[in-house]
C-alpha cells in the first residue's frame, strides 16, 4: 500500500514561517526560560537513579516547558519521577515494587522514608492531575479533564501551563530532597544554559 504525504513548501518559506513563529513567541519563551533556570539552576552533575530515561525526560521537560508544550511537561515529569523512584528500588533488587506502577512507587517510597510524607502527597496529586490527560472517561466527573477545566479555569492553555509548573516543581522538590546539597547558595544569581 502506498503511503501518501502532503506537499510541503520550499525551504525558504519554511524558514520564514519558523522565524515568524519564533519572533511572535519570544517574550513568552523568555519568561518560561527564566522560570526553568530559577527552578533548575545551572547544569549540575548528579547521579540520576532513573538512568537514561530520567536524563532524557528531565532535559526534554525543560525544553518542552520553554517551548510551551505543557502536556508534554506533565507527562515527562511522571516519567522522570517513576524512573527515579524505580531506580532506587531497582538498586535494592525489589523488582516487584519497580514494576508496580507510579502510585505504588510513591506510596512505598513514602513508607520507606525515601521521600518525605509531604513530597509523597505532592507526587500523588501529580498522578491525579495527569490521569485526566492520559485516561479518557465519559461524562463530566472528577476523573475527566473537562471537570477540571470547569472547576479550575475557563482557558485550557492556562490550566495546562499551571499543571506544567506544578509538575516542574514536583520534579525539583524530588531532586532537592534526594540531593540536599543541590540548592542555590544564599544570594546566588548564577545561571546556565540548558
Amino acid at each position: 500500500m502506498t503511503r501518501w504525504t502532503w506537499p510541503v513548501s520550499g525551504e525558504r518559506e519554511l524558514v520564514r514561517e519558523l522565524e515568524d513563529a519564533d519572533d511572535s513567541a519570544l517574550q513568552e519563551r523568555l519568561e518560561r526560560y527564566r522560570y526553568v533556570l530559577e527552578q533548575f539552576g545551572p547544569p549540575a552533575h548528579m547521579l540520576l537513579l532513573g538512568g537514561v530515561p530520567a536524563m532524557l525526560s528531565i532535559q526534554e521537560l525543560q525544553r518542552s516547558y520553554i517551548s510551551g508544550n505543557f502536556l508534554a511537561v506533565v507527562l515527562l515529569a511522571q516519567v522522570f519521577i517513576e524512573h527515579s523512584l524505580g531506580g532506587e528500588y531497582g538498586l535494592r533488587n525489589e523488582d516487584d515494587i519497580v514494576e508496580g506502577g507510579l502510585a505504588r512507587l510513591i506510596t512505598q517510597a513514602g513508607e520507606d522514608g525515601i521521600i518525605s510524607p509531604s513530597l509523597a502527597k505532592t507526587l500523588h496529586e501529580l498522578c491525579k492531575m495527569r490521569n485526566p490527560y492520559t485516561h479518557p472517561h465519559g461524562g463530566v466527573t472528577a476523573r475527566t479533564y473537562l471537570k477540571r477545566l470547569l472547576d479550575d479555569g475557563p482557558e485550557p492553555f492556562a490550566l495546562a501551563e499551571r499543571d506544567a509548573r506544578q509538575a516542574i516543581e514536583a520534579v525539583v522538590d524530588l531532586l532537592r530532597e534526594r540531593s540536599p546539597n543541590w540548592k542555590p547558595s544564599v544570594g546566588s544569581a548564577e545561571s546556565g544554559a540548558l
